[in-house]
């Protein structure tokens, strides 16, 4: 298991997918480490309820995406969106600090 993820965290995570019909679950990392969970439910009106990723992605599955998506992420957002209680996609949004970068004479940029 990465580093940057606990059991406890990535049950909360596999909880919040599959609790969602449409809308995301948005991870937040930071020194690689998920730091905040945004969960962003979208309710379609005159849709059946179809509840949950569960459905159709299997539980190791959804683990195993959930773990690549964060993997080698210092910093930055992954953002799974979810459809009609199906993963659509996984966008990752990765952040450097600027701060590591050091010019020729030892100098920032």
């Amino acid at each position: 298991m990465s580093k940057s993820i606990t059991e406890e965290v990535l049950v909360l995570i596999e909880q919040a997918v599959k609790a969602i019909s449409f809308g995301s679950v948005t991870l937040v990392l930071q020194d690689s480490r998920i730091i905040q969970m945004e969960k962003l439910e979208k309710i379609r009106l005159g849709e059946p309820l179809v509840k949950g990723a569960n459905k159709i992605t299997a539980a190791s599955s959804l683990r195993t995406r959930i773990l690549q998506s964060v993997s080698g992420m210092e910093y930055g957002k992954v953002a799974i969106q979810i459809q009609a209680g199906q993963i659509m996609q996984i966008e990752r949004t990765e952040k450097y600090r600027v701060g590591k970068l050091t010019g020729l004479n030892g100098d920032g940029i």
